[in-house]
């Protein structure tokens, strides 16, 4: 099975392999539909999701915030009847293998691989992977080979006598033999011989790919030269990436990063984590910077992790939750260190963590207060951290004068907006509503009624907006799109009911589709289904690549229909007329173009005999 891009020609493979499918006898499938239909049939969506999402059941499906896209108010979807996803604020969907794909940014067959290990399918995925995934899967492993030459050699220049400034560098930051080996810091010195050595071994396409060198004037230099160097590990301690710090503090910036690349997303990695995963203590600690982490861990705080330059993602929260379900968050003590751990902290926290935030003072980050107070004054700061709504509250509340009336107000303003706005759940709201009333001495019923008018009005004009939005959408619609949408939504009624109602199985042909992908793909359903396959949703969606198609079936089919009457008044009103005569007068205008007169004569005779009511649709 391929994804390709081709709008017309999307569902070509796709039907090519399930007609193929039909001339095999069933012990002979293909490896790759039967390991789809295993892990499809063995795997709950709502089990995939819940490992990243926290799920709120309401009615027969579940609900979120969004993964994919920052939002207040829950506009994510998850079927179990159906075992899709859906989301109407941004419109990503699909089913188990979609979110998993999405979420960790792998291929297909990767993603298919992760849940067949979830679902303890064991398979040899070589056979079964398509050319896309493999020419992928290739230039990740000659990135990952890459990468870990480099990482040798960085570590080899580190301890030769030519670069001893790098070694005294890191005996000056404090940091042991032992602890450098631990995190395999290296060098990478000026006018050095990397890219010729790469180049005898990898094409120029994959080194620039990795995004470790830049070209100057015809030359390529390592970007990282006169550094020492901070390896990024994945989970599976493969060197991905790597950061570099100026080591004498006479040139900007002091730290760089590897771009992103094919492997390497600094918002998907968290340094530290390849160590600091496998620690026995219940929660993480996330702090800043490389020497924050290494600093830490050196005096035996073993789950330590740091984000790398850029503020904390919901990926982030998401790689945390696969292990822990805690976060202390330990950032700079400095107004952005503060500014970060309220957005951080916000994250988390809506992302299903606890979360706490120690305050160090008289330091300016975690390495320099353990180096001036030490572990165990580290780990008493630890100990008393704070959840993270007190801290918020704490650090809202510094700025008002409460015994003044107009500060007071502006103060219960920021807090319903800062600090119960994000609370979702009902019991910890009415805890922090009491303690506002204690902290204003206001009415805690007088709280309450206002907050919930302001909620209101906000979460009315968030739909509003998205109501908007969506009406846009659907008026800055072309004719043909218009029509391309009717068809997904005929065939998602087609491939919801096909199976439980024979009258809807006949009630839909090949000729009620315009758009000549759908139809491809329509008739290919129905010879399954006549063959006795039961194609389910989340089996189709698994061979569908265009966005747009993946967003339009999860949607209309997370709408659904409750009863085989309202499918069929919905597949004749989609049968109507109307779209089959737009297509026609579209087609008319295009042969007129041409010049193709004949076609022209037999389009406009068609048309005539529709609206006399002689030609059913």
């Amino acid at each position: 099975m391929i994804f390709i891009k081709n709008a017309k020609r999307y569902f070509k493979e796709f039907v090519e392999i399930k007609l193929n499918c039909l001339k095999k006898r069933e012990g002979e499938r293909d490896v790759l539909e039967r390991v789809v239909e295993q892990v499809l049939n063995k795997v709950d969506i709502v089990d995939v999701v819940s490992m990243y999402v926290p799920l709120k059941k309401v009615g027969v499906n579940f609900r979120a915030l969004c993964p994919f896209h920052q939002e207040r108010t829950p506009s994510f979807y998850v079927s179990p009847s159906k075992q899709i996803f859906h989301c109407f604020g941004c419109g990503v969907g699909g089913n188990a293998i979609h979110f998993v794909m999405r979420i960790e940014n792998l291929t297909f067959t990767e993603a298919l691989k992760v849940l067949a290990e979830k679902a303890k399918i064991d398979v040899e995925f070589s056979q079964s992977q398509s050319a896309k995934d493999r020419a992928l899967a290739k230039q990740k492993e000659e990135l990952i080979s890459l990468h870990h030459d480099c990482f040798e050699y960085f570590q080899r220049q580190l301890y030769l006598r030519e670069n001893i400034d790098a070694a005294r560098y890191i005996l000056k930051r404090g940091i042991r033999k032992e602890t450098a080996k631990q995190f395999g810091l290296g060098f990478c010195p000026e006018n050095n011989n990397l890219y010729e050595l790469l180049a005898k071994k990898y094409s120029k396409e994959i080194i620039d790919k990795s995004g470790i060198f830049i070209e100057r004037n015809g030359k390529n230099y390592c970007r990282f030269e006169g550094r020492l160097i901070f390896p990024i590990f994945d989970t599976m301690n493969r060197v991905i990436g790597f950061g570099g710090r100026i080591i004498d503090d006479s040139r900007a910036p002091k730290y760089m990063n590897s771009p992103d690349t094919l492997i390497f997303s600094k918002s998907k990695v968290l340094y530290g984590l390849n160590i600091a995963k496998s620690s026995k203590e219940k929660d993480f600690v996330v702090v800043e910077g490389y020497m924050d982490v290494i600093s830490l861990h050196q005096e035996g705080i073993d789950n330590v992790v740091g984000v790398l330059g850029t503020a904390l993602t919901q990926d982030h929260s998401f790689l945390l939750r696969r292990y822990k379900n805690e976060v202390i968050l330990c950032l700079d003590s400095d107004q952005a260190g503060k500014n970060a751990t309220f957005r951080s902290g916000d994250i988390l926290y809506q992302n299903g963590l606890m979360v706490k935030v120690m305050e160090l003072e008289n330091a300016k980050d975690p390495d320099e207060y353990i180096k001036k107070f030490g572990k165990d004054a580290f780990l008493l700061k630890k100990q008393n951290a704070m959840f993270v709504i007190d801290f918020k509250i704490k650090q809202i509340s510094s700025n008002y004068d409460l015994s003044k009336s107009d500060q007071k107000f502006r103060f219960v303003r920021e807090y319903f907006e800062k600090i119960l706005m994000p609370i979702s759940n009902e019991v910890e709201r009415q805890e922090y509503i009491k303690k506002l009333s204690q902290i204003t001495q206001i009415d805690e019923d007088a709280i309450l009624k206002e907050f919930t008018k302001n909620e209101n009005i906000k979460l009315k004009r968030i739909e509003s907006i998205q109501h908007f939005k969506q009406v846009q959408q659907k008026s800055n619609l072309t004719e043909e799109e218009r029509i391309k949408k009717n068809d997904i939504d005929l065939l998602s009624i087609y491939v919801e009911w096909a199976n439980k109602s024979e009258s809807i199985r006949n009630a839909v042909t090949e000729d009620d589709f315009c758009t000549e992908d759908i139809k491809i793909l329509f008739s290919s359903i129905k010879n399954l289904i006549n063959e006795g396959m039961e194609v389910t949703y989340s089996m189709l969606l698994t061979f569908v690549d265009d966005e747009k198609v993946l967003s339009e079936l999860t949607s209309f089919s997370s709408k659904g229909f409750e009863t085989e009457e309202a499918a069929k008044r919905a597949i004749e009103e989609l049968k109507t007329n109307n779209n089959r005569m737009l297509w026609l007068r579209r087609e008319m205008l295009e042969a007129q173009k041409r010049g193709d007169n004949e076609k022209v004569l037999k389009l406009q005779m068609l048309i005539r005999k529709i609206k006399d009511g002689k030609e059913g649709i």
